[in-house]
């Protein structure tokens, strides 16, 4: 049997005992049935087999900042680090992710983007349902090749004030109605200060974040079952680096969103949704200094702009189908200024040379994008629910067409229900993601990939249940692009000399993933999940691992509340460790008979960093006032200070023909602890 098939083999060895257990009860409304494996959600209340973690749950759990993106990647086949809240979608980065919110479609939704988007702009405390899929989604969604991560805020008709204050940052919500509570309208806004937490933790004080973030949103019922709302995003972040002997660096960016959004039934059978958006991001970076004792300067300043407009139907045939169409369109233009100048020794024809590398860049690229798809989901027999789908994408600023088949499938058995997916999947280079630092000043090509996923669900009992899902996704048209190889931060990576082209001919992930989980009111909720997982590339014919390939990862947490005003958690995190590049010194004699100390790298990712674990701890404690709720925590994040390792400096010696290379851990995250408040009145 090939690798590719041992994962599905494992589940279709599990459903010969289930298939006789022919379900007695009465099947599921269509509308209602899920037929989309590999999704997770996050609700004001637990209603369907699809949510994993409510927004309770996830307010008492251990987390840095408070921060919504960190707090899913807790989620079976993710991978994070402590320093960016960019998880890694099944071996694929954060880039291959689909963020929506409200009905809009996300960028880059993080702020200080150089250290990887180390918070993301979305405030937690507003959502009020949130939906990972990470695999196998339906046609409605296109332009992503990974996953789907969306997300409604809360649409509520009781006033409220809220204020929090914790170590990383401060913030306020605010929501009431007009109109006899046909309208309603919510307000939130946040400041943060990071770097206060990272000098209390004894991390480096050369360096001065700052980030803030407001959204607002008004919607009305202008009809019985029609709905109109209008909102706006405003996220801006700075940072200051200034070190001896290293560049210094300045930077800020802004990300503003406008939309507005109409939901509504047209018949009692037919249902909308049109979202109408305008979107606009700048990026700006300057450095300046000197790099490995040679002058640098950095001027990267960089512009998006975009329109967007997106009307989707469903059309409700009685019990016999269930029809879902869509039109998306859109269009924009960047704006690229880039100028990078730096020096770097190296040796040429047996000379100490001192090499210059510039790169220029002005451009203004524009472009547009149309999507169309449609679908039907039928019950061709009792138990079985199927839903074929077709999606086409155009993106006339790369000059190519897709057509994409797609095809879920779900088994409603007794108590057990199997679901299946299978599509086609591409993503464009966005308009802002030509690679003009590393000389590139065209687009690249679309990338396409297969996903292959069939689960099983299941309760145990009524207090409990498990899912176990395998996947493979099959990349057969790879983007080539630059990456450094050591699996950690800088502030310039761009000059660096890790930084190679990677131009894979094919991928793939591979993996299984069993979930289990609590169900129902109790003073105990846990989850337990555990992922069997393998992303690589082939490259010159080689299978090379991804920068977050983990082989094995766990997570367990649990959540006592003795009462209604103590709560207690814990969660504990491990994964097998990532893979690095090494660093390769010698001595190269030169034709005057001197030795110099030259590096290469390594074979790319052929070295493994240690195994990754940690413990972290809260206590929630509530109170109950004249005005309203205080909520009060204090948070242990890497309870037992666990030093888990990003990467490796050298400390390279040379002592006549011999060089040694002491390597020295790039830690992430020690033990912090943080406090924080919250009244809500």
């Amino acid at each position: 049997m090939t690798r590719s098939l041992r994962p599905i083999a494992v589940l279709l060895a599990l459903l010969p005992p289930l298939a006789a257990q022919v379900a007695t009860e009465a099947p599921t409304k269509l509308a209602e049935f899920v037929v989309t494996p590999s999704r997770f959600g996050v609700a004001d209340v637990a209603t369907t087999a699809a949510a994993s973690l409510t927004a309770a749950e996830l307010e008492v759990l251990p987390q840095v900042g408070d921060d919504l993106f960190r707090s899913i990647a807790r989620l079976p086949g993710l991978a994070a680090d402590d320093v960016s809240a960019q998880f890694w979608v099944r071996g694929a980065p954060h880039s291959e992710l689909l963020a929506r919110l409200d009905g809009v479609d996300l960028i880059e939704p993080f702020h200080l983007k150089d250290v990887d988007g180390a918070l993301s702009i979305v405030d937690p405390a507003v959502i009020r349902w949130l939906e990972l899929g990470t695999g196998g989604f339906g046609a409605e969604y296109g332009d992503r090749l990974a996953g789907v991560l969306t997300m409604e805020t809360k649409s509520e008709t009781r006033p409220l004030t809220a204020l929090n204050l914790s170590l990383t940052g401060l913030g306020a919500t605010k929501q009431g109605t007009f109109a006899g509570n046909r309208g309603r309208w919510l307000a939130t806004a946040r400041r943060g200060y990071p770097d206060i937490a990272l000098r209390a933790s004894g991390r480096d004080d050369d360096v001065s974040p700052r980030y803030y973030d407001a959204m607002a949103k008004v919607e009305y019922d202008v009809a019985p079952a029609h709905t109109v709302s209008l909102h706006l995003l405003h996220a801006g972040d700075g940072l200051r680096y200034v070190r001896t002997n290293s560049p210094s660096l300045s930077s800020s960016y802004d990300s503003d969103y406008a939309w507005a959004r109409w939901r509504g039934e047209a018949t009692p059978k037919l249902r909308g949704e049109a979202v109408l958006s305008w979107t606009r991001l700048t990026w700006n970076r300057n450095g300046s200094g000197r790099l490995d004792g040679f002058p640098f300067s950095l001027r990267d300043h960089r512009r998006l702009t975009s329109t967007a407009l997106r009307n989707d139907w469903t059309y409700q045939a009685g019990e016999a189908a269930i029809l879902h169409a869509g039109l998306e369109a859109r269009s924009g233009e960047a704006r690229y200024d880039y100028d990078l100048r730096h020096q770097r020794t190296g040796v040429a024809n047996g000379v100490q040379v001192v090499v210059t590398e510039t790169e220029n860049a002005l451009l203004s690229p524009d472009g547009t994008s149309l999507g169309a798809f449609a679908s039907v989901k039928f019950r061709p027999v009792a138990p079985l629910v199927i839903e074929p789908g077709l999606r086409f994408d155009r993106h006339d600023h790369v000059g190519d067409d897709q057509l994409e088949p797609r095809l879920n499938a779900a088994l409603a058995l007794a108590g057990t229900t199997v679901r299946a997916a299978w599509g086609g999947y591409t993503q464009a280079p966005g308009l802002q993601d030509i690679a003009v630092a590393d000389g590139e000043r065209r687009f690249g090509r679309i990338e396409r990939a297969e996903h292959r996923v069939l689960g099983v669900e299941r309760p145990l009992g009524a207090r409990a249940a498990v899912r176990l899902e395998a996947y493979e996704r099959i990349t057969t048209r790879v983007r080539p692009r630059w990456e450094n190889l050591d699996n950690a931060y800088d502030l310039f990576p761009e000059a660096q000399s890790d930084r190679v082209l990677f131009a894979p001919d094919r991928a793939r992930a591979r993996g299984v993933e069993l979930l289990f989980s609590s169900r129902g009111q109790s003073r105990w909720q846990w989850h337990v999940s555990y992922a069997l997982a393998r992303t690589e590339e082939r490259l010159a014919n080689r299978w090379v691992p991804r920068a977050r390939d983990q082989e094995h990862s766990f997570y367990a947490d649990v959540t006592y509340a003795p009462n209604s005003r103590w709560q207690f958690s814990a969660a504990w995190h491990f994964h097998t460790g990532w893979p690095t590049t090494d660093v390769v010194y010698s001595l190269s004699t030169l034709n005057n008979g001197r030795r110099l100390l030259v590096s290469t790298n390594g074979p790319a990712y052929g070295l493994r960093l240690p195994d990754y674990h940690r413990l972290d701890l809260r206590a929630t404690r509530r109170f109950k006032l004249r005005l309203g709720e205080l909520r009060a925590f204090i948070d242990l994040f890497n309870a037992y200070d666990r030093t888990n390792i990003l990467g490796y400096d050298h400390n390279v010696s040379v002592s006549g023909t011999t060089v040694t290379d002491r390597r020295k851990a790039r830690e992430q995250l020690p033990f912090l602890p943080s406090v924080g408040v919250s009244w809500e009145f």
